[in-house]
């Protein structure tokens, strides 16, 4: 039997392969069972070498123990994170397990002796099975509980490269559902009933997009996801295609369906190597299996799904620009109207979704609008990834139903410490912007356009923790250096406005050369300039880039203008980051002549002779503070 019998038969005529990949995936085998949940994150941080050493430890025992490599939990300060399960025992994760550790913990593990409490995460529990004394259960672990894994499952315990295995999730039933019972309208109208929103950052209705589109009689028509995540601070796409590339599949299958195309692209970044190749095999067993290609089981729909990779460039994320690399163009965006759905890809109605939005299509239409409002508040349904990384205690890609507070997912992220020296929360990575403590007991929702007094703007998800030890003014000038480097430059207000902003905030971080009045003005217009370049590139900038760039500026400045305002006239830098403000200086009367300072310089700044007073070259100077910290009688002054 070929597996497109195979599949015609699971999901048109019985359930029996369903309940046969139940059996064959249930971890209550006669053989120990390992787990080793691997994504780009844990590769980086060595679950490769992790599990080299566990086959090592299985050859040089001969032990038989199944090892089945599946995807992140997206709990990525516990990585490498392997589970264990052992006859008559409850599945155990292991966090922060590196390889040098591997035969220790695993002579304990496989003996029912548990390991140092250092290596221990939690455990599923499950009644039919022996629990581990004193373990945690998964899911009461304060970073599980605040989340509601709707997309991205808590803990998955198959292969993300097996299309039998997605089925036994009920996979490609909804896409099964509209190829038997429901016509393109009628897709687009249970999407449009959902009132799910895009979660690329814009939040239009994905189900209006749809529809425009499906109205539009020109043919071809192409349905295009946008994989190419170039928010610095967001990996969620990435995670997702790693962890479930199927589900990525079926969504674009039935939203190809929706608006009649029978050509549906994946444009990834070239960087998502792991992605790229699960989702490369994703697509071949999708195709074997009878569910792209010509005439889809016999229902005359034709759709054929294919990969396009793209270079890292944060403008390719706007869909015009997107469409123009994809054109083999230089990505650029254009004015709109006219969108997408109406003259997009080779100047036909195009649909363009983000990972995220897609990956929601399934059960939507295999379960109902209703179930997916059941999550979320109104106009604000469902959940929403957020990569979480700052001055954090758990960093990681966290799932978070909409219409909870910052001050929970704070809570849930940080211990208390932590949590009570948070400065700010920046939001929405390089078009974001940040949020003041005042404001954590806001709601993570989708922005009214109408309601100004929000500042939320989610853009990718990306959800960066700062704490009394980061610079706002940096952050400000690393986001601008990000903008300017980014801006394709086809408008004059991003690309000038852009360079122009971060000269000022580059000025203001620095030591003037002199004292003078007019060096003091100067930099005292800098911020009048900035708020009024902010406004003018809003207004003017022909996308998102350099609409939104000014926004981290504009929330800077309202609320923490007085550290910009330090850095102008006090010329200091409480955090420290800022190290051009500072001046360094030798006091002779102190100095003794030892030459730590010069051992220590890497800038070979200071001179002086042994036993005498050393100084140092201001114009060689790289404020690193080596010398600071190193001499041992106070000789060296911050000015």
């Amino acid at each position: 039997m070929t597996l497109k019998d195979i599949t015609y038969n699971y999901l048109f005529k019985s359930t029996e392969l369903f309940e046969l990949n139940k059996l064959n995936r249930d971890v209550n085998l006669d053989i120990p069972v390992v787990f080793a949940f691997r994504s780009t994150c844990s590769i980086i941080a060595g679950i490769d070498d992790t599990i080299s050493y566990i086959e090592k430890y299985i050859n040089e025992n001969s032990i038989n123990i199944k090892i089945v490599e599946t995807s992140c939990p997206g709990l990525c300060s516990f990585d490498p994170v392997i589970g264990v399960k052992i006859p008559g025992r409850t599945l155990i994760l292991l966090k922060n397990l590196y390889y040098y550790e591997v035969f220790s913990v695993f002579d304990s593990i496989l003996n029912h002796f548990l390991p140092d409490t250092k290596f221990l995460l939690a455990q599923i529990y499950d009644q039919k099975y022996n629990s581990w004394p004193e373990v945690p259960d998964f899911f009461s672990l304060k970073q599980v509980k605040i989340q509601k894994r709707n997309i991205l499952e808590p803990i998955k315990t198959y292969s993300p490269i097996s299309i039998t295995d997605y089925f036994a999730k009920n996979g490609f039933k909804g896409f099964a559902k509209v190829l038997t019972k429901l016509t393109p309208s009628e897709v687009c109208s249970i999407i449009e009933n959902s009132e799910l929103k895009g979660r690329g950052g814009g939040g239009f209705f994905t189900g209006k997009k749809w529809r425009k589109a499906l109205e539009n009689n020109n043919n071809p028509k192409y349905f295009i996801c946008n994989a190419d995540e170039s928010d610095p601070g967001s990996v969620a796409g990435r995670i997702l295609i790693e962890t479930d590339p199927f589900k990525l599949i079926e969504g674009m299958l039935i939203g190809a369906y929706a608006i009649n195309a029978s050509k549906a692209i994946i444009y990834v970044r070239n960087t998502y190597k792991l992605a790229i190749e699960r989702l490369k095999k994703a697509i071949e067993q999708t195709k074997s299996a009878g569910l792209s290609g010509d005439d889809i089981f016999g229902s005359g729909i034709n759709l054929s799904i294919e990969i396009v990779t793209g270079p890292v460039a944060y403008v390719c994320g706007e869909e015009t620009a997107l469409i123009s690399s994809l054109e083999g163009s230089r990505g650029m965006p254009k004015p709109k109207p006219p969108y997408p759905s109406d003259k997009g890809f080779l100047e036909k109605p195009t649909i363009v979704n983000n990972v995220e939005t897609i990956f929601n299509i399934p059960s939507i239409i295999l379960y109902g609008a209703e179930s997916f409002k059941q999550t979320g508040i109104k106009e604000s349904f469902g959940t929403k990834l957020f990569t979480i990384s700052g001055k954090v205690d758990y960093p990681g890609v966290y799932e978070i139903e909409l219409g909870t507070s910052i001050a929970d997912v704070l809570s849930a992220v940080c211990d208390d410490e932590s949590v009570n020296s948070i400065k700010a929360v920046h939001i929405g990575g390089p078009s974001g912007g940040f949020i003041h403590p005042d404001k954590f007991y806001e709601k993570l929702v989708f922005n009214d356009s109408k309601n100004k007094s929000n500042d939320i703007w989610f853009g990718a998800g990306s959800f960066v923790v700062l704490n009394k030890s980061n610079c706002i003014v940096d952050v400000c000038k690393y986001f601008l250096d990000f903008d300017v480097n980014e801006s394709c430059g086809k408008c004059i207000p991003c690309r000038e406005g852009t360079r122009v902003l971060y000269d000022i905030l580059k000025r203001i971080s620095e030591r003037p050369p002199t004292n003078s009045k007019h060096e003091t003005l100067q930099r005292f217009k800098g911020v009048t300039q900035l708020e009024e370049i902010a406004v003018v590139m809003q207004e003017t900038s022909l996308c998102g880039l350099g609409q939104n760039a000014p926004i981290t500026i504009i929330t800077g400045l309202k609320y923490f203008r007085d550290e910009f305002e330090e850095h102008i006239y006090e010329k200091k830098c409480d955090a420290g980051v800022c190290r051009d403000l500072k001046l360094y200086n030798i006091n002779i009367d102190n100095c003794v002549g030892c030459g730590l300072c010069v051992k220590r310089c890497p800038a070979d700044a200071i001179i002086g002779s042994l036993h005498t007073a050393h100084f140092i070259v201001q114009e060689r100077c790289i404020k690193c503070g080596n010398c600071f910290k190193a001499c041992k009688f106070n000789a060296v002054n911050i000015i």
